[in-house]
């Protein structure tokens, strides 16, 4: 398991740039910092079919509850798939099994993301 930073939003992560779609400023940091956190971890990349599960735990308010404005878990799936291919998996098409889940707040916020391989 692999604790990453609070994910940008999706409507931040592509921009469109003389007719390509390339990642945005906001995208390569966070994809800098999830390649740092997978070496830290010792994730290492897998080149068979592979099972992701990905908790997004919101961000705490000063009152020591969960955040009511959160990323949405679908969107946040796409940016840590795309911001995962080519350090725990050569291309999101390994991915057979696939589990969201919103999980408990913490802090800054954060996903909770292991990938495994299968069979």
């Amino acid at each position: 398991m692999i604790l990453l930073p609070y994910p940008p939003s999706a409507n931040r992560y592509w921009r469109t740039f003389r007719g390509r779609h390339v990642r945005s400023a906001d995208a390569v940091q966070y994809r800098g910092e999830v390649m740092s956190r997978a070496n830290i971890y010792g994730l290492h990349l897998l080149v068979c079919p592979v099972r992701v599960r990905v908790t997004l735990h919101p961000k705490l308010t000063l009152k020591g509850a969960a955040s009511r404005t959160r990323i949405d878990l679908d969107n946040c799936c796409k940016v840590v798939l795309d911001a995962l291919q080519g350090v725990a998996y050569y291309n999101d098409k390994q991915i057979e099994d696939l589990h969201l889940l919103l999980g408990p707040a913490m802090s800054d916020g954060g996903l909770s993301v292991h990938v495994e391989a299968m069979g």
